[in-house]
């Protein structure tokens, strides 16, 4: 199979799939000034063509030893439609240490793909991330690719039951997390400036050093600390408001209370002397907007103010109006002519400038679709036959079609984070923010004036950055990195050696070992990057690539793109075992008495590797395995010089003076750059590096401490590699598949990747049983009995669901999750199924 190459980056592919980014219409002659920017914002929006992911989980928590189940969504960033410009999804678990610790490479299909993850039972317990991504959802930016943190407890019968957290996984380096001791507390003017005279409303938010809400109480003081605002204190999730008056010339700071009982000062935004403020407030119907200026030494505003409006490039805009100190300007925003989702209020001055933002909530109606899941019991014994009727239906009680996902766990499990994300809170809120948001679910679980009131703070005080106006306005197509994957695909860039600068034209060589062997070549763009594209993979394919600068040499590094940057914030570290919340010493023994029942029938599962104190193994190590990738043809069996044993190999020598009189045969002769080598008098050997035809420029400047072995083939042995005068391979450590040294530099010109194929996804163990089987075997299901990442309705809105309960009892609640046709978020749940156990 041919791998089809991108030569000249990634517009290619993105054009290829009929996405014109640059191609934006001319401004017709007659249209107005929020005409005008209505279309730009349309004509972004539709070159963007943004993505979302989202994933649907069997259960909100979770053990050391056992597995995630979940079902993807990937829809467009605006309707929310299951029609996505990628095929290929990425999802990724990472570790309390920031480590990538498992990876899924999965095909969607219609905008849907299912999978499992399994946490190992050698990990630590702790608070992981989940993330999901395509490759073309990182041009919005990495803080907009799908993560949601998990909580994963201490099961695994393999290890003690009651891990410290923030104990690092076993062989890790990682140090556990320390909490800052100074709180992070911020101050957000609404609009964006705090002017003089000006009335305002002032959000504040105070976390701590993982991003969750702290309770804070304070006052606002002047430069000379006179109290301006007595009291102010947060609300939920450590967010609050006040309103204040800024005066002329002042600096502003709060004092405020921790919750540890100190206290300490917080800086408030500069006061500006002149500019435009924005503030909004609603009602059941209407947004109410007001717009003030102050002029320099009390000038007029140099014209009237524009209001525009949008949800997700939905636009909407009223006429413009005069604004003054004293006279602002106002308008009554309906919510009926927005789609249900965060507004955008933007204010721009009479040139068209953008002057000031403020985010808001619309929610016209129910925030989704409603799934009513029916048992027809309520409550069963062991091995029972459970049928479960599920029905989707708007607001007003009418079928809906729908493709959703359903899982039966244990309902004390949704106790431990009845504040979890939803597709409703990730679609329609938290999809469209940037940074971390606590407890999303909360917005949307009870609508009551509390949570509106505490939704509002959040968009107070979150960030918003799907496009910024300066590119909008000036006709800018929006940034394109990266392609849209169709499948499998291997994308990098080629930069200098200090890494500082990317290296246009390279030539660069595809060398794949495993499981098919392919050879082609490239030339990167521009920016240095490169695109490899349609690469046969069954299972996981080893990958060798070179890069050369267009004028020769090798002194360039090859960064290939292995999914976005793992954050290194701290998160949240769980408590032992004995102080953690109720219910989870329950779903933690359960767990742990499961997986040592699974043990007890197939005992193979827990052979580990094991450290043996005082103890000398004798074996000879194998310095390069007969089935090494980096063997070109796979060619085998010339004299092996082990590099990684000798102590001598740390010297300051290259490897051609390292070689000298190793091997017989080989004759080297000359002094630093200007050696000669031949084998057998036959002339100058071929030199190989990590399976790539190389100069001999290229092993005198490798360093000896990098190379794990020699191998030269003389003679026959060397027939494979053509010529006559034999061959030399060089094979480094860094390209060694199994070598751990991950954190060395790379290899200077080359670089090994291990690329994995589309994942299968298993099946979730589902027996059935009867009556004629009477000795069935243990089944392994505790806290979830039934998961069907898969279900859709048919026309009349209903499906019907048929699973058995296990051995265990308890009581147990059916969730779903999933979209209509038309990219309504759809959600529900059954009442408490009952289980008798044996």
């Amino acid at each position: 199979m041919k791998i089809a190459r991108v030569q000249k980056g990634v517009a290619a592919a993105v054009f290829a799939a009929g996405v014109a980014l640059t191609a934006f219409r001319p401004r017709p002659t007659d249209e107005t000034l929020l005409q005008r920017i209505a279309r730009q914002v349309a004509e972004y929006y539709t070159a963007a063509r943004g993505e979302k992911a989202y994933l649907h989980l069997d259960r909100p928590v979770y053990a050391t030893g056992e597995t995630i189940w979940f079902s993807a969504y990937v829809v467009d960033a605006s309707q929310h439609r299951l029609d996505s410009l990628s095929q290929v999804l990425h999802v990724d678990l990472v570790s309390p240490q920031h480590q990538v610790v498992a990876r899924r490479t999965l095909q969607l299909r219609g905008g849907r793909a299912t999978g499992d993850l399994d946490i190992a039972d050698s990990l630590a317990a702790g608070t992981y991330v989940l993330r999901a991504y395509t490759n073309w959802m990182r041009n919005a930016g990495d803080q907009f690719i799908y993560s949601r943190r998990l909580s994963v407890w201490p099961a695994s019968p393999l290890s003690p039951p009651d891990v410290p957290q923030g104990t690092p996984a076993t062989g890790s380096k990682s140090k556990p997390l320390a909490s800052a001791s100074r709180p992070d507390v911020q101050f957000f003017p609404e609009g964006g400036y705090l002017v003089e005279g000006l009335p305002a409303v002032v959000a504040c938010k105070a976390t701590d050093a993982s991003g969750r809400g702290l309770d804070v109480r304070g006052q606002i003081l002047d430069a000379q600390n006179k109290v301006v605002v007595s009291a102010f204190s947060s609300r939920h999730g450590g967010m609050g408001r006040f309103p204040m008056v800024p005066g002329a010339g002042q600096r502003y700071h709060a004092h405020i209370a921790l919750p540890n009982g100190s206290t300490a000062d917080y800086p408030l935004p500069a006061v500006q002397a002149s500019g435009y403020t924005l503030h909004v407030v609603e009602n059941a119907t209407d947004f109410l907007v007001e717009a003030r200026y102050r002029g320099a030494a009390g000038a007029p505003a140099p014209g009237p103010v524009q209001l525009m409006t949008q949800v997700r490039g939905v636009v909407a805009y009223p006429g413009p109006r005069p604004v003054s100190a004293e006279a602002p300007a106002t308008w009554r925003m309906p919510k009926k002519n927005y789609p249900t989702g965060i507004v955008h209020f933007t204010l721009f001055d009479a040139q068209g400038a953008p002057r000031c933002e403020r985010l808001a909530f619309v929610q016209n109606g129910a925030p989704g679709l409603r799934i009513s899941l029916t048992p027809d019991q309520a409550s069963y014994g062991p091995h029972a036959p459970v049928q479960l009727s599920v029905r989707v239906t708007d607001a007003a009680g009418q079928p809906v079609a729908a493709n959703f996902s359903v899982a039966v766990s244990d309902a004390a499990l949704a106790g431990l984070d009845p504040n979890a994300e939803t597709i409703a809170s990730n679609l329609l809120l938290t999809s469209d923010l940037v940074g971390y948001v606590e407890n999303p679910g909360y917005y949307f679980r009870n609508q009551s004036a509390a949570t509106a009131q505490a939704l509002d703070d959040l968009l107070l005080t979150q960030g918003w950055r799907r496009f910024v106006w300066k590119e909008v306005l000036a006709g800018q197509a929006p940034p394109v990195t990266f392609s849209p994957e169709q499948s499998i695909s291997l994308t990098g860039q080629i930069v200098s050696a200090n890494g500082n600068r990317p290296i246009p034209n390279s030539q660069l060589t595809f060398l794949q070992t495993r499981p098919e062997k392919n050879l082609t070549t490239a030339t990167t763009d521009g920016q240095g990057r490169f695109s490899f594209v349609g690469i046969p993979v069954r299972d996981t394919a080893i990958i060798t690539l070179q890069a050369r600068r267009a004028q020769g040499g090798s002194n360039v590094l090859i960064k290939p793109d292995t999914g976005p940057p793992v954050g290194s914030d701290p998160l949240p570290q769980l408590p032992q075992l004995s102080a953690a919340p109720a219910g989870v010493a329950a779903f933690v023994r359960r767990s742990r008495q499961a997986q040592a029942a699974e043990l007890d029938l197939h005992p193979e599962k827990a052979v580990r590797n094991i450290n043996l104190g005082n103890v000398s193994v004798t074996a000879k190590r194998e310095a390069v395995p007969r089935d090494d990738p980096r063997r070109l043809y796979g060619a085998s069996g010339g004299t092996v010089v082990d590099f990684a044993n000798d102590p001598s190999a740390n010297s300051g020598i290259n490897i051609l003076q390292f070689l000298q009189g190793r091997v017989a045969g080989l004759v080297i002769s000359g002094n630093g750059p200007d050696m000669s080598v031949q084998i057998r008098g036959s002339g100058t050997p071929q030199f190989i590096l990590d399976g790539m035809k190389v100069d001999v420029d290229v092993i005198t400047n490798l360093s000896v401490s990098d190379v794990e072995a020699v191998e030269v083939f003389k003679g026959a042995q060397a027939a494979i590699f053509g010529g006559n005068g034999g061959a030399i391979a060089v094979y480094t450590k860094r390209a060694n598949p199994n070598y751990k040294g991950a954190d060395r530099p790379p290899a200077p010109g080359i670089a090994t990747v291990k690329l994995p194929g589309f994942y299968p996804a298993r099946e979730f163990y589902q027996p059935r049983y009867n009556a004629l089987l009477t000795n069935p075997p243990a089944d392994p299901r505790t806290s979830t009995l039934y998961w069907n990442p898969t279900v859709r309705t048919n026309a009349s809105g209903q499906a019907e669901l048929h699973f058995f309960t296990a051995d265990g009892g308890g009581t147990f609640q059916a969730v779903a999750e999933g979209l209509s046709q038309g990219g309504i978020p759809a959600q529900g749940s059954s009442g408490p199924m009952v289980v008798r156990g044996k």
